[in-house]
């Protein structure tokens, strides 16, 4: 049984499948009547997935030769001496190679608008950050998946509603300029010239992209400067006037530094202004650890496990899309479908089904059933049958291995 209501409030119009091929897989061969058809169906879905699998692993091998002398992570040493012409020959191929395995995931690129429009807006969390874009070779955000969200936070006196988009998966690519630093800032600096940082996050509300930048810059919001610079200012003035009134009523100015109240009252305009370097280090303390908190529990991967991360997802995509079109054009009974028929049958079927409205890829999925050559027919988009369609994918997968 599936929750219609629970997932169309988690999904809006989603240009991704949001489900795993293996459950797609069983729901769809459990709509046949037949026990052989069933079996068959199901064994088609392994077939797929298998042709699918070995190919992911071919990109995955040549990404990993592209990438290896870009790899922040390298914990081996490289046989191979590389000029830099050889290294961003190299960094453009992965690149490359990253950005068609993004596509194949469904995965769509941030505008600079949006970036733009992101970094004006105001964080629920009470961070604001700034990034200087300027000291990047080359910055790329990539999302997939996106929902609404809102947060109710109390804020002084009031309490505050937010409301905002959620990107339930988002990528960072980017890589560094050859920027001149001081020595200390040379000591803390992690990113170098020459490598290519791929990292992936999970929930990121986007008026939070900031915070997925590595050099981001916090800001103290007006609000948290009143309430360090308010306390500071009325202490010192109190403090202030009770030195001048002591000092004005105390008689002989010469015998002052003998006495024990006016340096209470000195004291006191120390510790005035220590409270309030205090609460500015207790302000900057809590702004960072709501930044590290958030990365802790938000990052999923980094740098090459990253591209392993995508290639999963556009495995499954790939197979997805492919098995779904197959499926709803054999299950046609009445001589084919347009692709404008076939789009609209997916996307009723998810959406009555699994209450997911979805954006189905029918160009994509038309193409891979033509490369696979399923087609029986391409203008009435008609498949072949499963006991014609095995023997193909049968002698597909033995071509491979």
């Amino acid at each position: 049984m599936h929750e219609g209501p629970l997932y169309t409030s988690l999904f809006s119009m989603e240009h991704f499948i949001p489900f795993s091929k293996n459950d797609l897989g069983r729901l769809l061969s459990a709509k046949f009547t037949d026990h052989k058809q069933r079996d068959d169906f199901a064994r088609f879905c392994v077939l797929i997935g298998s042709v699918y699998h070995y190919r992911m692993y071919s990109i995955l091998e040549e990404f990993k030769a592209s990438y290896l002398p870009l790899d922040p992570d390298r914990n081996i040493g490289l046989i191979q001496t590389y000029t830099s012409g050889m290294t961003e020959s190299l960094g453009k191929k992965a690149f490359a190679d990253l950005e068609s395995i993004l596509t194949a995931g469904n995965y769509t690129k941030i505008t600079g608008e949006k970036l733009k429009e992101a970094f004006a807006q105001t964080s629920p969390r009470g961070l604001d950050l700034k990034v200087n874009t300027e000291v990047y070779e080359l910055l790329n955000l990539y999302y997939r998946g996106e929902h609404d969200d809102r947060m109710e936070k109390k804020e002084f006196l009031f309490r505050k509603h937010y409301e905002f988009s959620v990107y339930d998966r988002v990528i960072i690519v980017f890589s560094m300029k050859e920027t001149p630093v001081s020595p200390k800032d040379d000591d803390e600096r992690h990113f170098e010239k020459g490598r290519l940082y791929l990292k992936l996050f999970k929930n990121v509300p986007t008026v939070d992209l900031e915070m997925l930048f590595p050099d981001t810059k916090i800001v103290i919001r007006t609000f948290d400067q009143v309430k360090v610079i308010v306390p500071l200012a009325a202490g010192a003035v109190t403090t202030l006037y009770k030195i001048i009134s002591y000092i004005t009523n105390a008689g002989n100015p010469v015998h002052l530094w003998s006495q024990i109240g006016f340096w209470i009252l000195i004291g006191s305009l120390f510790g005035v202004a220590l409270k309030a370097f205090l609460g500015y280090k207790n302000t900057v303390e809590k702004y960072l650890k709501t930044l590290t908190s958030s990365l802790y529990f938000q990052n999923l991967d980094n740098n090459s496990g990253v591209f392993t991360n995508l290639l999963d997802d556009a495995e499954e995509e790939e197979c997805k899309e492919l098995i779904l079109a197959y499926y709803f054009l054999l299950a046609e009974k009445n001589g084919g479908l347009s692709l404008d028929e076939l789009d609209k049958t997916v996307e009723a079927f998810f959406l009555k089904e699994l209450g997911v409205k979805l954006d189905f890829e029918v160009d994509d999925a038309l193409r891979k059933l033509r490369e696979f050559g399923l087609l029986s027919d391409e203008k009435r988009l008609e498949v072949l049958p499963l006991d014609r369609s095995l023997p193909k994918l049968d002698d597909m997968w033995k071509a491979l291995v």
